[in-house]
């Protein structure tokens, strides 16, 4: 991490300790380290993040986030670490307790998900680039929608029939260099704080958005996801 001298921005991890789908799944072992870690070191070699920390409700997370050079200046509290609290209660909390108990008040920040293993310095940098020299208020990763996904040509159920949700688009364009392209969000955010606070989204005033190769928006959420992290990983160390 190095200090920006026009802004002040912060990173945050949210980690809660509950996972109904791989128990401890913020800090399940991936290529020999904690899955955690991988996002930490992202964010610790960026040129664009002044200070990191982890919001988590479990001591056992704080003790590896901490091993890996994150802070963790509180416990989460119990009502923000559920299987259904939305993320921008848990930005809320964090921003408001550094700013209740140090003052604390960054220009931009940064959030990814100890989920995204495959996440880089160079496109947390890219993407804080981009938005300052775009003048913008947020910005995401992205990654473009393969034409199976794309929303010209998803189907729905009707008594157990399928149709096209768009059948005109669909027929309109009949291979993929017809389709125009539309992106899916990749692996991280950035965002101005005021404008988070003041409009409870992420995704805030004028955005932009930084391509990224698929591979690296590979999240983790279920124990497949995994299998092919772990896959990822071995390939990707075996080149090293």
């Amino acid at each position: 991490m190095a200090n920006n001298k026009k802004y002040s921005t912060l990173a945050i991890v949210p980690a809660r300790g509950g996972s109904k789908s791989i128990p401890y799944k913020n800090i399940v072992n991936l290529g020999g380290r904690p899955l955690i870690s991988y996002c930490i070191k992202a964010i610790k070699k960026s040129r664009s993040v002044d200070r990191l920390i982890v919001t988590t409700d479990d001591p056992k997370i704080a003790k590896v986030s901490k091993k890996y050079g994150a802070e963790v200046p509180f416990l989460r509290p119990a009502e923000l670490s559920e299987d259904n609290t939305p993320t921008i209660p848990v930005i809320e909390h964090a921003l408001k307790w550094l700013d209740e108990n140090e003052n604390y008040q960054p220009d931009f920040v940064l959030l990814i998900q100890p989920t995204e293993p495959f996440v880089t310095s160079e496109q947390i940098d890219g993407l804080f680039n981009l938005m300052i020299s775009k003048k913008a208020d947020s910005g995401i990763t992205i990654v473009p929608v393969p034409r199976t996904n794309h929303p010209y040509h998803i189907r729905h159920l009707t008594d157990g029939y399928l149709e096209h949700d768009n059948p005109e688009l669909h027929y309109k364009h009949p291979n993929r260099q017809s389709d125009p392209k539309r992106y899916a969000f990749g692996n991280l955010y950035w965002f101005r704080r005021d404008k988070f606070l003041k409009e409870r989204k992420i995704e805030v005033g004028r955005r932009v958005g930084l391509e990224i190769d698929p591979l690296a928006a590979h999240g983790i959420d279920d124990k497949s996801d995994l299998e092919l992290a772990r896959f990822l990983v071995r390939k990707l160390q075996h080149r090293k």
